[in-house]
């Protein structure tokens, strides 16, 4: 998958300060899960659900472009852990 350099540049940030994309999901999943009282979300629909928050956030300013490169984040990471 061709990913945007701007995005490209937003997700070395994003692992720089985050640590690994799947390892963070894999956390995330887990508190989600935790807090929902049921079984850890996967990592592939936590990508998917950080995609439909910024899709939320873009209806309300569709001219974010932190919000525009987030999605396209979003779904390349997303893409990646669920065709490992």
């Amino acid at each position: 998958m061709s990913v945007h350099k701007e995005v490209k540049t937003v997700l070395s940030e994003r692992q720089n300060l985050y640590g690994d994309a799947l390892e963070n999901f894999e956390i995330i999943g887990k508190v989600w899960g935790a807090l929902l009282q049921r079984d850890a979300i996967p990592p592939y629909q936590v990508a998917l659900m950080m995609d439909a928050l910024k899709t939320v956030r873009l209806f309300k300013n569709g001219q974010h472009l932190d919000s525009w490169l987030d999605k396209q984040g979003y779904t390349s990471h997303g893409l990646d852990i669920a065709t490992r």
